[in-house]
């Protein structure tokens, strides 16, 4: 059911819609880390996650130099557990 349907039901049984508050963000200003000037100097992680066809998640974990964009490491697995160890190929 869409919002605008549970919303017409609820008017009809005179109920009361509860409206969500807003999560309150931090009030500090947000700093920038300045830029790499040079290779390995700051690198990023992240997870790409995929489907296959008969159903399961793959997920990739890439490792990226920030200031070259040279892919460092690709770790690609149905699970990756945070106690793995890391191999560099």
């Amino acid at each position: 059911m869409n919002h605008k349907k549970v919303y017409r039901l609820y008017r009809e049984a005179r109920l009361v819609v509860r409206r969500r508050k807003r999560k309150k963000l931090a009030g500090m200003e947000r700093v920038m880390p300045p830029l790499p000037e040079r290779r390995n100097q700051r690198w990023s992680m992240d997870f790409v996650q995929d489907g296959l066809a008969d159903g399961r998640r793959i997920r990739v974990l890439t490792l990226v130099d920030n200031y070259s964009r040279e892919c460092l490491a690709l770790e690609v697995g149905t699970s990756l557990p945070g106690e793995r160890r890391w191999r560099r190929s």
